[in-house]
């Protein structure tokens, strides 16, 4: 899924996707009278899809924390975000399909789905521990 499409899919659900200076956060999403998603001006590339992947991924599971909160738990809501990401960007039976194909290699795979080597490597080892692959 390209940067374009996550875009077009947060419009279509109902989610506004702002850019702005936004110095070392560099993304962040909020529910207050509707639903945004901010994204640093600075961004491009694979980077950008992967943090909108991200945000989008908090907004789409309600994954929003509180963190003055002591009953929100603020890891829990990073991994479902993750994990939304990981669908979207690395769909599992494509992950499967490139596998079976012999491109095994993280750099490969990353390549292959145009993220980082950090995401796939993240994508796979969350993969692994569900069973999925």
């Amino acid at each position: 899924m390209s940067t374009d499409e996550l875009l077009l899919y947060a419009e279509n659900h109902g989610h506004t996707v702002i850019y702005a200076n936004l110095g070392q956060t560099k993304a962040f999403s909020v529910d207050y009278c509707g639903s945004f998603i901010a994204l640093d001006k600075s961004l491009s590339g694979v980077e950008e899809k992967e943090l909108a992947a991200h945000e989008l991924g908090h907004r789409e599971y309600g994954g929003s924390y509180n963190r003055f909160s002591q009953y929100d738990i603020k890891e829990k809501s990073e991994n479902r975000a993750n994990k939304w990401a990981y669908y979207k960007l690395v769909p599992p039976g494509e992950l499967r399909a490139a596998l079976r194909k012999g491109i095994v290699e993280h750099w490969e795979l990353a390549d292959l789905f145009d993220v980082s080597c950090d995401f796939m490597f993240n994508a796979m080892d969350y993969y692994r521990i569900a069973g999925v692959i």
